[in-house]
């Protein structure tokens, strides 16, 4: 499989999940593209991969349809959604965010332009409009072109705002419920907390310091 069919096949599996999302959400096409702001057509073009989404327009999508974003790299549980305040000005910061991180990463990995491009399947021309931020990038072109440069795409998510704040909830309520039911029960008991607070404050200490904890209780028993 040449680097160019690669990236049409991604782009097929992630616009079927973004359809899938979308359906389970209850959306319309038009509703999930309105709060894009976007026409119905552009998110349809998504969804049958004549086009692919980009990672800021995926963050509030997923945060509009309640959907964690990691479900469209892996699949994870859906939880509860809000509205973030103004959609419409988060896309284009993100988008120079995601440039400027794009062309760090690149400069650390001590890839030309040329380089890059070529490992990602991409033209050079390609590659320099999404460091600009001109245009934003596919994320089967983001995926390609992190995988180049030794990275991991977590590192290009929004991590504040009202988007970073919903995905570290959703962070933790994944890892609670892939807790054994016992240990999830203890967890959301409040009379635990103490408990929760103590095994906090013995993870903070240094090996050295948990041994010389660990020998004062046995000295105390013994």
């Amino acid at each position: 499989m040449t680097d160019e069919q690669a990236l049409a096949l991604r782009a097929k599996m992630l616009g079927a999940t973004l359809r899938m999302a979308r359906q389970s959400a209850g959306r319309s096409l038009k509703e999930a593209a309105a709060y894009l702001g976007v026409p119905a057509s552009t998110l349809s073009s998504y969804e049958t991969s004549r086009k692919s989404i980009s990672l800021p327009e995926l963050e509030l999508l997923a945060f509009h349809l309640g959907v964690p974003l990691r479900r469209f790299w892996s699949p994870v549980a859906p939880g509860p959604a809000q509205a973030p305040v103004n959609p419409g000005a988060i896309l284009p910061i993100r988008q120079r965010m995601i440039a400027a991180l794009l062309k760090t990463h690149r400069l650390d990995a001590k890839l030309s332009l040329r380089q890059a491009a070529e490992a990602a399947g991409l033209t050079a021309a390609r590659l320099s409009s999404y460091e600009r931020g001109d245009r934003p990038v596919p994320i089967p072109h983001l995926e390609a072109l992190v995988a180049v440069m030794g990275r991991s795409i977590e590192e290009y998510v929004d991590t504040r705002g009202p988007f970073g704040e919903w995905d570290s909830t959703q962070r933790a309520l994944e890892v609670l419920f892939g807790l054994p039911a016992d240990l999830r029960d203890f967890l959301i008991n409040p009379a635990n907390r103490p408990y929760l607070r103590l095994a906090k404050q013995l993870g903070d200490l240094s090996v050295d310091r948990l041994r010389a904890v660990a020998q004062g209780i046995l000295d105390i028993t013994l």
